[in-house]
């Protein structure tokens, strides 16, 4: 009796761990496709944005006007936003002009976004949208970090929502605009 027991409690325990291990296998696949060619707002217009940087230069959309504008939404607090931001400027910087990057940040205080800029040495403009009407235009639902690559001619042509690795950052940035140029 007791032997079968045993058999059982064994059977039960490996039953929970391949349900358990077939959870896990399956996340990946339902955090859906990071390519950032899909989503709520790829191909159609962008939403607006309109937004005082830190120097008090109003921006839009039309700034970027005939080149691919990368809107990103963040916060001083979004962990994953202190790695993005510093390979986000390494990328505005060898594009140069054929880049426009702007940062939006969600909300904060201009003292505390002007503190996590100049630490992280960040110089694409950042812009404040203290009522988060930018932010709410182009996304129904909260969450940090966001990525939305706007072409030329104001179309959504990436969305990225949630942490973006380096490495596919640039791997998106060389598919719209192919290598960076040479200095």
């Amino acid at each position: 009796m007791r032997t079968r027991r045993g058999a059982l409690l064994w059977l039960a325990g490996i039953g929970l761990l391949v349900v358990v291990l077939g959870v896990l296998a399956a996340i990946p696949l339902l955090r859906g496709d990071d390519s950032g060619s899909q989503g709520t707002l790829v191909g159609r217009p962008a939403p607006s944005i309109s937004a005082d940087d830190l120097a008090g230069r109003r921006w839009t959309l039309a700034d970027g006007a005939g080149r691919i504008t990368w809107v990103n939404f963040w916060a001083t607090n979004c962990e994953p936003c202190r790695t993005e931001m510093p390979a986000m400027q390494i990328l505005a910087d060898a594009y140069g002009e054929r880049l426009l990057v702007l940062g939006v940040d969600w909300g904060e205080s201009r003292e505390s976004v002007t503190d996590f800029i100049d630490r992280y040495a960040i110089t694409y403009p950042i812009l404040l949208d203290p009522s988060l009407d930018n932010f709410y235009r182009w996304s129904a639902r909260a969450g940090l970090p966001r990525h939305y690559f706007v072409d030329g001619t104001g179309k959504v042509a990436r969305e990225v929502i949630g942490p973006l690795a380096p490495a596919r950052m640039a791997q998106i940035v060389e598919e719209l605009l192919g290598p960076p140029p040479n200095d």
